[in-house]
């Protein structure tokens, strides 16, 4: 009789684990796909200036080498970020206001950043919207999509931004968002492996 249970909750995990599988990567094209299997991070930033106006649309993808459950554990302690990250120097996060504060400051950034941006705390996988209502990039939107992917978790998100022109060059400021990005990606899926 254990024998039958057993195969039954393999088969089960077979069947629903395939459509998990299928369901991670929707919508993504093969490329991006193909990249994040082979455990590398996605990231693509495109600025464009005209007149006295610059826009950033920028996607990153990253498939974290735990399950979502054990990931999402520090992952989501935003106020902890500073001991996660060199350059972060403060973090914090008003619970109530679903409110995240960074201030960012290293030799690879052009100059200190004070981010400040509006997202509830991710605790599980799902769609979570996400805004930047001060700072250099205020007026930011985005999405993070958390999905589990078998054993992994996946994460992908995506944000645009229109704004004042900044004295930062198109190309130099879509290399910053791409480098600063993969950089935190790379650094969060590594400590938070660590509990």
């Amino acid at each position: 009789m254990r024998y039958h249970a057993r195969i039954t909750q393999v088969l089960l995990l077979l069947i629903f684990g395939q459509k998990t599988f299928a369901q991670a990567f929707v919508g993504i094209p093969k490329k991006i796909e193909k990249i994040v299997k082979s455990g590398k991070i996605y990231r693509n930033a495109k600025v464009t200036s005209k007149a006295d106006n610059q826009t950033l649309d920028y996607q990153i993808y990253g498939l974290h080498p735990d399950k979502c459950s054990y990931a999402l554990k520090k992952l989501s302690r935003y106020e902890r970020f500073h001991e996660y990250m060199d350059l972060i120097k403060l973090s914090g996060y008003d619970e109530k206001k679903q409110l995240i504060y960074l201030y960012l400051d290293s030799k690879l950034m052009p100059f200190p950043m004070v981010l400040n941006f509006k997202i509830e705390r991710i605790t599980k996988p799902g769609h979570y919207k996400f805004s930047f209502d001060k700072g250099f990039l205020k007026g930011l939107k985005g999405n993070i999509h958390v999905k589990e992917y078998g054993q992994r978790c996946f994460f992908h998100a995506d944000s645009y931004w229109s704004g004042k022109k900044s004295s930062i060059p198109d190309t130099v400021f879509e290399i910053f968002s791409e480098t600063l990005g993969e950089l935190a990606m790379t650094k969060l899926f590594r400590v938070s492996k660590q509990l």
